[in-house]
């Protein structure tokens, strides 16, 4: 599985998206992580369970269906 942090990373640093966008859709998908979490997990600063990277990916999936601003 691709690892979504690396994309998640980069429209972070473009300003394509917020981590408050990416962190709705994260606890929408059933994510379980704080917004503080969440960032380091994206940042690598925590090691993520297997299943949260894979509901970090199903939020980017969301946001590219909708405006994230």
């Amino acid at each position: 599985m691709h690892d979504p942090r690396k994309s998640a990373r980069f429209l972070l640093d473009k300003n394509t998206i917020t981590l408050e966008w990416l962190w709705i859709k994260y606890w929408g998908e059933g994510g379980n992580a704080s917004p503080l979490e969440l960032d380091a997990y994206v940042h690598e600063a925590l090691r993520p369970h297997p299943s949260e990277l894979d509901l970090i990916a199903w939020a980017m999936e969301d946001l590219d269906s909708g405006p994230v601003r």
